[in-house]
């Protein structure tokens, strides 16, 4: 009888131990409930019922069976749980820093996040947008998202339709800051699969800036390359680039015209002599400026030939427009009255048979003839002055691209 006694003991020590481990799962508890009262109803029935000391043995074995049983399926249960508890700390831990990283991720880098919501209303505003765009969170938050935007082009340009599948929009895009400077950044906005819309943008100003100062020294080195310092024309190896490129152009468009105009300042080695080199080159910064002056800007072309020679190359132009152009420069340049220098021009009109150097032959020629006519002319080379026709000499290549 002493040992029924202590079963409803061992029934409750067991119903300790699991609720010490288990955390309070709920399949242990029930089983520690259903234990303890198991063990309650043998005490019971022990106390209650005459038992021989057969049946007290046989009991008491059966009851010490039960117990093991449940005794094993509790730790059972109890080693499962525990398992499962330090797993799911662990992916909490996990889950906790990597909530950390990404607040870290948002809040420290110093490019610009914004959330918005369906309205496109701001309501997140990072850290670098804060830098970047001068905004306080508190001040911008609930404001419109275009209100940084300085073009409307832009602002309808990067608003993303809920009527449509298109799932974002970027481009690079000047935003305006709260101390009114313009930024340029390049910026991308997205849809959010809950609704609402996530912009991301990096300052790109001051690339912007740097690529900008670059082209503009690149135009200016290409442009020295081609350009004479002195009268600000093209140089002679330009020249014959360009009147090449014109050439094969007209070839293909054999309805097309172009002519050129060849020009050579009388005693101009006079004047150099007598006046100085200061002067002589103040006439021929004089004729640069008259021709640039006397032709149509991005069609025409004024070229500083050599010494005191020059060249006009006039696309779309036949001889007889080419001779007001040429009488124009004559005439502006004469108004400045250096000494007694003046214009021999020649002028000629291309064919689809001419190359670079047929034609400046013949327009030499027609300069020359100028000359000898008594100077301070213009000379048509036409085709009833066979003498401009003629091939000229076989003097070697005209100088192209790179060469001398």
């Amino acid at each position: 009888m002493l040992f029924f006694k202590h079963i409803p003991e061992l029934g409750k020590l067991l119903q300790r131990w699991r609720i010490s481990v288990s955390e309070g799962k709920a399949l242990s508890t029930a089983l520690a409930f259903a234990l303890v009262g198991v063990n309650a109803l043998i005490a019971g029935a022990a106390l209650l019922l005459p038992l021989n000391k057969y049946s007290a043995i046989a009991l008491g074995c059966a009851v010490a069976l039960w117990n093991a049983f449940f005794a094993a399926s509790i730790g059972k249960q109890i080693a499962g749980d525990q398992t499962n508890i330090s797993k799911n700390r662990v992916l909490f831990r996990r889950f906790q820093n990597t909530t950390k990283y990404f607040e870290s991720i948002l809040q420290d880098t110093s490019d610009i996040i914004i959330s918005l919501d369906t309205d496109y209303l701001i309501f997140k505003f990072n850290t670098g947008a804060q830098s970047h765009l001068g905004y306080s969170q508190e001040e911008i938050l609930g404001k419109p998202f275009e209100i940084l935007f300085v073009n409307s082009a832009d602002k309808d340009k990067m608003h993303l339709s809920n009527k449509n599948s298109v799932r974002s929009a970027s481009g690079e895009v000047p935003m305006k800051t709260k101390a009114g400077r313009t930024i340029v950044v390049n910026m991308c906005v997205s849809k959010m699969r809950d609704g609402g819309y996530v912009v991301t943008a990096q300052d790109i100003t001051e690339k912007k800036y740097l690529e900008e100062q670059l082209k503009r020294k690149s135009d200016q080195l290409n442009r020295l390359a081609i350009t004479d310092d002195l009268t600000d024309l093209y140089n002679c190896r330009h020249f014959y680039n360009a009147l090449k490129s014109e050439l094969s152009r007209l070839k293909r468009h054999a309805e097309r015209k172009l002519s050129i105009i060849y020009l050579d300042i009388d005693k101009f080695k006079e004047y150099n002599d007598a006046e100085g080199h200061q002067m002589g080159d103040n006439v021929l910064k004089s004729l640069g400026q008259v021709i640039t002056a006397c032709i149509r800007k991005d069609v025409d072309a004024g070229f500083r030939y050599g010494g005191d020679e020059f060249v006009v190359t006039l696309p779309d132009t036949g001889m007889d427009q080419a001779k007001v152009a040429a009488e124009r420069i004559q005439k502006q340049f004469c108004a400045f009255r250096f000494g007694e220098t003046s214009l021999s021009i020649g002028i000629a009109e291309a064919t689809v048979d001419d190359d670079e150097k047929t034609l400046v032959r013949r327009a030499d020629l027609a300069m020359y003839a100028s000359k000898k006519g008594g100077k301070s002319r213009v000379t048509l080379a036409t085709a009833d002055s066979p003498e401009f026709w003629a091939q000229p000499p076989d003097t070697g290549p005209f100088p192209v691209d790179g060469d001398a």
